[in-house]
């Protein structure tokens, strides 16, 4: 027997795959796909992984950030954002009236925020810390963006969150939909990175078994720019990769800016061949990798 990490319920849980020391089981009562063990590797593996490392010199507003800021409503005024990383959606928040907190546990990236955008209520601190740190605060709005699925106990974490969210204040969500059309993840969609696996139906089950109200689900349509990364991912000769973790482990920043910039190029590259595919994508209605949910505390 074991309990799932989404709905807590002892189950017999179905297994779907082995990867390394994990296996990836599906719980029977909720839905939910989850590691064994469930181990989040910590704030070192993420500084020193090189899946990171390049996402701090190249800013970019993810579809899960515009699902948000680009939404008329405005939810209240405090807005903590849990995973900030470099703070790019923070700065838009803040932009659109919104004051702003973040925390995460890398302290390059939230030097980066720091730096690169004002950001002065921005913290190094893991979940953990913030419950200690943040119990006599109350939130409006708390978003945890990509974070979901790292998290070694959901239920906590969530029950948590209450705690330092406003009555009827909101939660803004995404997590990678696994349910999308291709595979553009490749093992970072695995363990320890990616702990727990979700699609629409489950992820609005467990806000609203813990008490919250769904206000918006949207999953992401596959388009053109995803085609363009299902062929990067899989067309690779690791020159990046390999600059990246020299940059790494010789604290070489100069290395991780060179392997950006290849990868910006790159990125071009398959943009451009995947032009002639949008108007045949924008008629179908395959599922991408974006899964967003905004719910509030009933």
């Amino acid at each position: 027997m074991n309990q799932c990490p989404a709905c807590g319920e002892e189950i017999i849980a179905e297994f779907i795959e082995r990867y390394d020391k994990y296996t990836l089981n599906r719980c029977p009562a909720c839905d939910v796909i989850f590691s064994n063990p469930m181990e989040n590797p910590g704030a070192e593996w993420y500084e020193r992984s090189e899946r990171y490392a390049v996402g701090k010199i190249l800013p970019v507003h993810s579809w899960h950030h515009k699902q948000f800021l680009n939404n008329r409503e405005f939810y209240g005024r405090r807005l903590l954002d849990i995973g900030c990383g470099t703070g790019i959606f923070l700065n838009k928040a803040r932009e659109k009236g919104y004051e702003v907190w973040g925390i995460d546990f890398d302290k390059e990236a939230v030097r980066i925020a720091k730096e690169r955008y004002r950001l002065n209520n921005v913290y190094v601190m893991d979940v953990e810390s913030l419950f200690e740190n943040f119990s006599q605060d109350r939130f409006d709005i708390i978003s945890f963006f990509e974070v979901l699925e790292h998290l070694d106990n959901s239920i906590q974490f969530i029950r948590q969150i209450k705690n330092i969210l406003k009555p009827r204040g909101y939660v803004a969500i995404s997590v990678p939909n696994r349910e999308r059309t291709l595979e553009t993840m490749g093992d970072g969609d695995y363990p320890p990175n990616h702990l727990t696996r979700w699609n629409r139906y489950c992820l609005s089950a467990f806000l609203e078994q813990n008490g919250f109200k769904i206000v918006r689900c949207v999953v992401k349509k596959m388009d053109a720019e995803e085609v363009a990364g299902y062929l990067k991912a899989k067309i690779r000769f690791g020159i990046g990769k390999g600059l990246v973790m020299r940059g790494i482990e010789a604290d070489k920043p100069e290395d991780i800016q060179r392997a950006a910039t290849l990868m910006s190029c790159k990125d071009l590259i398959f943009k451009g061949l995947t032009l002639p595919l949008i108007p045949i994508l924008s008629v179908l209605s395959l599922e991408g990798t974006g899964l967003y949910v905004l719910a509030r505390l009933k």
